[in-house]
């Protein structure tokens, strides 16, 4: 990796503590059924393992910008570890549950802070041209996580007990805590003036408690005047939440961001999603274990598959996004959720394993093609000021949902469980329950479908409203490359090639009649289609050699590669075309290039290619930007360099230091070797 050994146990320390709190957070579904057995809950009362965990954590997300201001990045580290590893003691004694909620309580105090946490250590510890390697193996553990967390507790409790279970977090946590006492260095700027603002700390934390207290007693007991009094009084709280928010110069959470329409339904479809996504998690293992008989660790299998392949599908997802827009995907996702979940509607005693498997895993499939897109195009409808800002209220609010909506689904299980029961006989009613669970989560589902019908559109002039006067347009053509050459879409493989030979370019792109891009294609595919067709692996150098070869020896090959000349190019070609809007910022563009691993990208006028734009060319801007702002004083030098002034490494922009502007132009120019197919474009 190109890492110092200190930089290797900093990253291992960091990666790993986040490891043990991004595990511990899906672990706990196949515990449920032991818990409900052995403390005589029901599922109502036992989901607030599950849904207080993600509601702290979604209370602590705000906060957490405050104390990373406050205290330095180590000291910080390693109070959440420890008040983490503290958690998962209180867990594993467990005595009752009182005291095993309280316990998953304070783990989520602890995990709530670790996570924004440990992103801002690996870009204060590693140099811009480490990151990378750094924020990819933290983002392998945040989706491996939660991939084997099921399955790695399903084999402890048909083991052991859920007792060692959280015995085993609590001694992984004391080794991360005890390490990195040796292991990591202070590092951050504190600022002392920074201020908490408590009552809004209070009104949140009363607003959603109190809000998911009142449907889970709802669940448990009915409709009592329990039930309604923290139903009102969250309704109330949260009310004075947000009307505090809005009147703050500085709020603890921002949710003026709301008030933008694509973000506020961006961020309502994501709550959606969530919701279904963390009900499920919870219902199946109670389905399997307590109804089935199953073992836990047979439920954790079952859920396995589909954890991989949405972990998977993450950068999948984003070139997907990037090639045709939110519409298309999240049409897609939001159907398959929705004709999935109703299937769930019908489990029972019949239902079969592989079945189960291949249907959660198809479930979480559809999600994977929701939640990214989705995100990102709500996130691309803020301007660049208000992003992070963006992030904070879209996290809370998904967590907040993920709670509310997995008190409501799991109450209605057990609501129509108890309903039923005195007809149905309690084996009949508890099936009966969870296909109600479903029904609920099934229609939450399509109302996420219709929202995604009526309010999600591909709009190319959507950059061109926030580029107010043209300035990003303007910085753009003045980057870009024009000369772009291009095909008919109906042009030959002969026509692609000799144009490839002709330009020097290693692909072309594709437009119909009316200039639009609709596709591309490179030697890559060429390539590729003749070793499909040949008996041998075909490398550039070996196509040369055989293409240029006189003698009769490669007569077969020569023969394959006439039939392949005479071919519609698009039919070997790549449909779709990744590229930028000519009114996109500089930041978006560096985005699209990292997140698809290109050297260089076309840029689009309403579909039609007027440029490409390389990522030398953006990283050479951005220092000539630089070098004309500094100015020659302002260059930071070594001591030892003619002319130079000793200014210290970790100076700011203002005393000598590396600004912003220049390390984004660093890390434009240090993306990874493209290996995609429009590297070339």
């Amino acid at each position: 990796m190109g890492l110092t050994r200190k930089q290797i146990m900093m990253l291992a320390v960091l990666v790993f503590g986040t490891f043990v709190t991004v595990l511990n957070q899906t672990v706990v579904a196949p515990v449920l059924p032991s818990v409900m057995e052995e403390m005589s809950v029901d599922a109502a009362t036992a989901q607030w393992l599950t849904t207080g965990f993600t509601l702290v954590n979604a209370i602590m997300i705000p906060i957490t910008a405050f104390l990373i201001d406050r205290f330095t990045t180590r000291n910080l580290f390693l109070v959440a570890m420890a008040i983490f590893t503290v958690g998962s003691g209180l867990a594993s004694w467990g005595p009752n549950f009182a005291v095993l909620l309280v316990g998953r309580l304070v783990q989520a105090m602890g995990a709530g802070i670790l996570m924004p946490l440990v992103m801002t250590v690996l870009m204060w510890t590693f140099p811009v041209d480490k990151r990378g390697t750094a924020m990819g193996l933290f983002g392998i553990v945040v989706a491996f996580g939660p991939a084997i967390g099921p399955t790695a507790a399903g084999i402890i409790i048909d083991r052991a007990t859920w007792h060692d279970m959280f015995a085993i977090i609590a001694g992984l946590s004391v080794a991360v805590v005890v390490i990195g006492l040796f292991v990591l260095d202070h590092g951050g700027k504190t600022d002392k003036d920074a201020k908490l603002d408590v009552p809004s700390v209070i009104l949140s934390t009363l607003g959603f408690g109190g809000l998911l207290y009142g449907l889970s007693l709802i669940g448990s007991y009915g409709v009592s005047i329990d039930a309604a009094v923290g139903s009102v009084a969250g309704v109330v709280a949260l009310v004075l939440f947000f009307r505090r928010q809005l009147s703050m110069e500085h709020p603890m959470l921002q949710v003026r961001v709301l008030q933008n329409k694509k973000f506020l339904i961006a961020t309502v479809l994501g709550m959606i999603v969530q919701a279904a996504l963390l009900a499920a998690g919870i219902v199946v293992p109670i389905y399997l274990q307590t109804m089935m008989g199953y073992s836990a660790t047979t439920s954790g299998l079952v859920l396995l598959p589909g954890a991989i392949v949405m972990g998977a599908m993450g950068p999948i997802a984003g070139r997907l996004f990037d090639r045709h827009g939110p519409r298309v995907l999240s049409l897609v996702g939001t159907g398959v959720l929705a004709a999935t979940t109703l299937c769930f509607c019908f489990l029972g005693p019949d239902t079969g394993l592989v079945w189960l498997t291949i249907l959660y895993t198809v479930r979480l499939f559809s999600l994977s093609l929701v939640n990214m897109p989705i995100t990102t195009w709500g996130m691309n409808a803020l301007p660049n000021d208000l992003v992070n800002h963006g992030t904070s209220v879209n996290n809370t609010l998904r967590q907040v949902a993920g709670s509310l909506g997995t008190a409501v689904i799991v109450s209605a299980m057990t609501v129509s469980t108890n309903l039923a029961e005195p007809a149905m006989g309690p084996v009949a009613a508890g099936f009966f329950g969870v296909d109600v669970s479903f029904a609920v989560s099934a229609l939450l589902c399509i109302i996420c479908f219709g929202m995604v019908i009526a309010l999600v559109k591909d709009k190319p002039g959507d950059a061109k409203t926030r580029d107010v006067g043209n300035e990003r347009r303007t910085v753009l053509e003045s980057i870009m490359k024009r000369d772009v050459y291009t095909l008919p879409e109906n042009a030959t493989v002969a026509e692609a090639v000799e144009m490839l030979v002709d330009k020097g370019v290693s692909a072309i792109p594709l437009v119909n009649d009316a200039g639009e891009a609709v596709g591309f294609v490179s030697d890559g595919d060429i390539m590729r289609y003749l070793a499909k067709r040949s008996t041998v692996v075909m490398d550039p150098v070996v196509l040369i050699m055989r293409t240029v070869d006189a003698d009769g020896s490669n007569s077969d090959f020569k023969r394959k590669l006439d039939e392949l000349m005479g071919m519609p190019a698009k039919s070997i070609g790549a449909k779709g075309i990744i590229g930028v809007d000519v009114h996109a910022d500089l930041p978006e563009v560096c985005r699209v290039l990292g997140e698809n691993h290109l050297k260089k990208v076309p840029v689009l006028d309403d579909g039609h290619i007027v440029g490409v734009i390389n990522r030398s060319d953006i990283a050479r801007f951005s220092m000539e930007r630089y070098l004309e702002e500094v100015g020659e004083a302002g260059i930071p030098r070594s001591t030892g360099s003619k002319g130079g002034h000793g200014h210290g490494k970790d100076k700011g922009p203002k005393d000598g230091g590396i600004s912003p502007k220049l390390e984004r132009a660093e890390e434009a120019a240090d993306l990874p070797e493209d290996e995609a197919i429009a590297d070339s474009i």
